[in-house]
């Protein structure tokens, strides 16, 4: 019997031996080639694409549209799939790929028929910009052609990779309007059902200026409102059911505060003269990560081209980087950019939409008015009218920045692009600096925070407003931004607010800017990785005074709070328990309204990043309409809220019951995984990069969450580039066998310097004109 066991269990292991080596062989046949000749007819000349020890791209072509042929195979060679994600999300055709689980994600992006238009923008496109799109497709399929298997998660999911097209290229730049525009359009339909449900003071409250403002000209919006009542809502016939006041277990799924940031200083700020450009933008974490290295090298108008910096994955050119004349990066910016319109029921049309689930061809009617798609809410219809549907929406001007020799002439380029709106902050070799506002912004004159009616519409939706605010080489020598306005107050009232960031992160970053008056790049990597827990000061205050009126039972927890280090450190007990008591405290107090909006299928997240101020009112106040029920005083209520936050933490994070298990860098690890780890057994975790303990949060400039925060650090004088820095959270490659898989990702976690500049380069592909 056991000679027999031994039999089978050597079978086994056979089995899975010759299974492993099968899928490792797979792997390996789908392993790009890096060395060797290519002869294709899309280079006017010999051109090559090298690759250094980080697996950063180098070309070298004799003309633009030959090295953006280049930078598509290199993207196409390394980052197909991320590719292939991005276009599909945006176009609504994922469920083609993954089946029912996609298809109500389907749905909610052909709301906005981004594949129709992406076409129709690519036919209109200037015939130089079309070229380049042209050039970089063919790439991208050229790379596919050559792959000896397909990449593993087609083979994991017995799909065919369709080959790569223009269009592709600008359903990538519409799926970052979803990213950075996406919560500006619910944002603008959730304060319409406030109001709706609730009448204007409420929307007023939820959506005042908080004290935390940090303008580039000092400016200050200074409005109050008064603390509304909290009245049940009444069911009507135009309206979702009435609401229950009733405290939600998960109610509020408030977001973190949203953020990238940058700045940059001028020339008299830094010991050679040039400007000093910091930035790091930030985005969900995943793997691969966002952004994949390049250096772009071919003549220009004027003189030899050598562009460095990040390039996004289907698109052509650097996004952020520098030509050694001007370096440039960018932070999101949240004008508004959306206008809901109420419609007539009989004003609206209903479109039969078709849609590709796993094979199975699937129809659903979706709404259409002269205004744009429509979305119903209750019994009312609202159409959309956005600027991401319009036609100016999406060039290719970005990569004219390439050829810019100073600010100054960065500037006419910059007002012109078409991409989602951005703060860009850029500095040049003379040491000038500016900031503008970047992208595609509607020349209509008046911003609505609320739906409108039709008579209210502006015709110059129609029109791309290039009269841009800008501020160029200010008195202060600095410029910052970091989500939050960045613009004069004057400046607020014609492009609007589409949900900026509270600005304590913009305030923390202005500070330190002002603390010295020189700079380098270390100094600025200090800033950019600045945990002090500013914003979160007063919480703690709070609840050490609160705890303290009952100290006996909370001795451990003051004792953590005294000893929390006013960081978001990793050892940080405090900090946990402060973080998670504020966010307890906002969930519950809000939940009444977020739970009238959840009738309609909304989520008061949405509708405001700044409900600092109005917590604070209601704790000053202790407005007794506003506590739930079976709470008789605020002092008790809060207490139990922290105990509440406790319990859930420790019951996530610790088997034994002990504070010390609450340490932020164990609550807050950052985790960046791959799509596809969970669906395949035992290897798939091999996907996913190592985990990195939390050592940053929202509201401060180290922003920091478990798949969330700075996707890529970037400094840099134009020049002096042998001491630009840029470290990225990840490989250049998404094939697990390769060497660039997590190439650099150590640098990053270990917040140690990447240099910006390739090193000399180790594989190299020339390709020859036919």
């Amino acid at each position: 019997m056991l000679n027999w066991f031994k039999r089978i269990s050597l079978i086994v292991l056979s089995l899975v031996i010759i299974a492993v080596m099968a899928v490792y062989l797979t792997l390996r046949q789908s392993l790009p080639a890096l060395d060797g000749e290519r002869t294709v007819s899309q280079v006017s000349q010999p051109a090559t694409l090298s690759r250094d020890s980080l697996g950063q791209a180098i070309i070298h072509a004799s003309t633009r549209k030959d090295a953006m042929y280049l930078l598509g195979y290199a993207h196409g060679q390394d980052r197909f799939f991320q590719m292939d994600l991005q276009r599909r999300a945006a176009a609504g055709e994922l469920a083609e790929w993954l089946g029912d689980m996609a298809a109500e994600y389907d749905k909610a992006n052909r709301f906005h028929q981004f594949r129709r238009r992406a076409e129709h923008i690519v036919t209109a496109m200037p015939a130089q910009q079309r070229a380049l799109l042209v050039a970089y497709s063919d790439g991208v399929n050229e790379a596919l052609n050559e792959m000896g298997a397909r990449p593993f998660e087609y083979i994991v999911t017995n799909f065919e990779p369709a080959p790569w097209t223009p269009a592709d290229s600008v359903l990538v730049i519409f799926s970052m309007y979803l990213d950075l525009q996406g919560s500006s359009m619910k944002r603008d339909l959730a304060l319409t059902s406030i109001a709706h449900v609730f009448g204007q003071p409420m929307v007023d409250f939820l959506t005042q200026s908080s004290q935390y403002q940090a303008a580039l000209d000092g400016s200050l919006v200074t409005e109050q409102a008064d603390i509304p009542a909290l009245p049940g809502a009444t069911a009507s016939a135009d309206s979702a059911p009435a609401y229950t006041s009733a405290i939600l277990d998960a109610a509020a799924n408030f977001v973190a505060d949203i953020g990238s940031n940058n700045w940059v200083v001028d020339g008299t700020l830094t010991d050679t003269g040039d400007a000093l450009l910091a930035s790091d933008m930030h985005l969900g974490m995943r793997v691969p990560t966002t952004w994949y290295r390049a250096q772009l090298n071919y003549p220009g108008p004027a003189s030899e081209v050598s562009v460095t910096g990040v390039s996004l994955p289907g698109v052509p050119g650097i996004v952020a980087g520098t030509n050694g004349h001007i370096a440039w990066g960018f932070t999101n910016s949240y004008i508004d950019t959306a206008d809901w319109i109420q419609v007539d029921k009989q004003d609206v049309t209903s479109v039969k939409e078709t849609l590709n689930v796993g094979g199975d061809i699937q129809s659903y009617n979706r709404l259409v008015s002269e205004y744009g798609p429509v979305k119903q809410v209750g019994t009312r219809f609202y159409a959309l009218s956005w600027v991401a549907h319009q036609p100016y929406a999406v060039n290719m001007l970005l990569v004219e920045l390439a050829n810019a020799r100073s600010v100054a002439e960065a500037l006419p380029v910059v007002s012109k692009l078409g991409i989602p709106v951005q703060n860009i902050a850029i500095g040049d070799t003379d040491g000038n600096i500016a900031w503008m506002l970047a992208g595609a912004v509607p020349a209509r004159e008046t911003p609505h925070d609320m739906a409108i009616t039709p008579e209210q519409f502006d015709a110059g939706w129609q029109t791309d407003e290039t009269e841009l605010p800008v501020v160029m080489n200010p008195d202060t020598h600095r410029i910052w931004s970091a989500n939050s306005r960045v613009m004069s107050s004057t400046a607020l009232s014609r492009f609007g607010d589409g949900g900026y960031a509270l600005g304590a992160r913009a305030s923390q970053v202005r500070d330190r800017l002002f603390e010295h008056e020189q700079f380098d790049e270390a100094r600025f990597y200090a800033i950019q990785l600045d945990n002090e827990a500013r914003f979160l000061q007063p919480w703690h205050s709070l609840l050490r005074a609160l705890l303290s009126q009952n100290a006996d039972s909370y001795q451990a927890d003051i004792a953590a709070l005294d000893n929390w280090g006013k960081c978001a450190c990793s050892d940080s007990v405090g900090y946990t328990l402060v973080k998670h008591f504020r966010g307890q405290l906002l969930t519950t107090v809000f939940a009444p309204v977020n739970n009238a909006l959840n009738n309609y299928g909304q989520s008061l997240w949405s509708a405001t990043n700044a409900l600092e101020p109005a917590i604070w009112q209601l704790i000053n106040a202790q407005s007794a309409s506003w506590l739930p029920a079976g709470q008789n005083n605020w002092q008790d209520f809060m207490r139990a809220e922290y105990d509440s936050a406790k319990s859930r933490l420790l019951s996530q994070h610790s088997e034994t019951g002990e504070l010390a298990d609450l340490a932020w860098g164990k609550v807050n690890v950052m985790a960046l995984t791959h799509p596809f780890a969970g669906q395949i057994p035992v290897l798939g975790s091999a996907l996913n990069m190592p985990r990195i303990p939390g050592f940053g949060d929202t509201f401060m400039p180290a922003v920091q969450g478990r798949d969330f925060g700075a996707s890529q650090r970037l400094f840099v004088r134009p020049g002096q580039l042998d001491k630009a820095v840029l470290t990225v959270p990840g490989g250049q490659s998404g094939h697990p066998l390769s060497a660039f898989y997590q190439a650099g990702f150590s640098d990053y976690a270990n917040q140690r310097n990447t240099p910006l500049m390739p090193s000399a380069p180790l594989h190299t592909l020339t390709f020859i004109p036919e």
